[in-house]
């Protein structure tokens, strides 16, 4: 169950950094689509404004914990899994242990790619195939979610995403329709709008329920994941 508290191997005390894992909740019916889009773009640390603002409001824009080896291990043997991020540089895994993790985009979404095949985040640290083997390895990070986190398949995700995107087109279509809309009405009208477009992008509509990661391993070869709370995220600490 999200929010189940976790007793690491060699306690919290052991890791190089203890974040506070934040569950989500279930945001859809309660946020103002037109307010959200509009919010996240001053503060934005990339390019997924609407998404970092839907992670603040869930509180899943707290940095990511690192842990000992023994920890990781734990929460994989505790039924989590294991998971390798790959970085082109060293600046940009250093900015993603010490936070604000910024969100990256691609077929799933808004959020942070991870892949559970070690070869395949190796392959993302060296695109021009240069770099030996030692450097490219230096820049994977070994990483699990904790126990008790809430994830969900893409497809069962896209399937539920979908149900939801054809009840805001219907809505739309009828106050479309309306002739000689009232001021309330276009407002209606473009709150819809902005809801669909929120809605576009799998990662933003995940994150707006609550889940702290979207498995995409059936769907993709590479069989890519996609955190969207990086509070959930246990990241092995870097040997000296």
């Amino acid at each position: 169950m999200a929010g189940m508290s976790f007793e690491m191997s060699g306690g919290v005390a052991g890791t190089a950094r203890s974040s506070t894992y934040v569950p989500g909740r279930d945001l859809i019916d309660e946020v103002d689509y037109s307010a959200l889009r509009r919010a996240g773009r001053p503060r934005s640390l990339g390019n997924s404004p609407t998404f970092e603002e839907i992670q603040r409001l869930q509180g899943f824009d707290g940095p990511v914990t690192v842990a000992t080896r023994g920890e990781v291990d734990a929460a994989v043997a505790a039924g989590q899994r294991q998971l390798f991020r790959g970085f082109e540089e060293d600046r940009y895994l250093d900015a993603f242990i010490t936070g604000p993790v910024r969100p990256g985009g691609g077929p799933t979404g808004s959020g942070t790619y991870v892949t559970p095949l070690e070869h395949i985040a190796l392959d993302y640290t060296d695109p021009t195939r240069t770099l030996d083997r030692a450097t490219r390895q230096a820049r994977v990070l070994r990483m699990a979610l904790r126990p008790g986190t809430k994830t969900i398949t893409l497809r069962e995700l896209e399937k539920e995403r979908s149900q939801a995107w054809s009840q805001v087109t219907r809505e739309l279509e009828a106050v479309r329709g309306i002739a000689n809309r009232t001021d309330e009405e276009n407002a209606r009208y473009a709150a819809l709008q902005d809801k669909e477009l929120t809605f576009a992008d799998i990662g933003r509509y995940g994150a707006l329920r609550g889940w702290d990661a979207i498995d995409g391993s059936a769907t993709f070869s590479n069989k890519e994941w996609v955190v969207l709370n990086p509070t959930a995220q246990l990241v092995q600490r870097r040997e000296p």
